[in-house]
């Protein structure tokens, strides 16, 4: 793996004080009060505790992806992703990327390789997104959806799930982190 040569102009922020501004089961906010490197001081700044989500990226034998096509209420709007949830207290990024990927598309797979961890809002959010690649997916029953979800399972070749970003006019931030991940382990062309 390729090593970056360390910062010579970036420091880390010093916490000052922290608590919790908002504490609701779905969405809790820490209110931190930090300094930064050149000594100022910022007395609100806001963090959303945002869990640890496992994401799959599922392929059939045949090489399609499997993703699934959902309605995303903060923007209003229905997104094509990747199969993906939180973890439960005390699961393995894994055991809940295979959990997620039957109950969202009805999927199974026998075994899942690890692409790398993603942030995906690192100035205001501290959960990271677990990515793993699903090869040999297989549809082994309908998908359970709990009382929130309700979703779509697509297939898609290679080539359409490269141009799946231009059929739309927002789309989902990791779909593409996840397509670079799983193309380049798959070594597939990304044009």
């Amino acid at each position: 793996m390729t090593q970056l040569p360390p910062p010579k102009h970036v420091s880390k922020w010093k916490t000052l004080a922290s608590e919790m501004a908002l504490d609701e089961k779905w969405f809790p906010v820490r209110k931190d009060r930090i300094e930064l490197p050149r000594g100022k001081v910022i007395d609100d700044y806001f963090v959303w505790e945002s869990p640890r989500i496992a994401m799959v990226v599922p392929v059939t034998p045949e090489g399609k992806f499997v993703l699934v096509r959902q309605y995303r209420h903060a923007l209003g709007e229905i997104f094509c992703q990747f199969p993906a949830g939180a973890l439960d207290k005390g699961e393995l990024a894994e055991a809940a990327a295979i959990r997620e990927l039957q109950e969202e598309t009805g999927y199974r797979c026998q075994k899942l390789v690890f692409l790398g961890s993603l942030s995906p809002y690192a100035t205001k959010m501290t959960g990271v997104v677990d990515v793993y690649l699903a090869q040999n997916a297989t549809f082994d029953h309908p998908p359970e959806y709990d009382e929130q979800e309700e979703s779509e399972t697509i297939l898609l070749t290679p080539e359409e799930l490269v141009a799946l970003p231009d059929t739309q006019e927002v789309f989902a931030s990791d779909l593409l982190a996840c397509i670079f991940l799983a193309f380049r382990h798959l070594d597939l062309p990304l044009t």
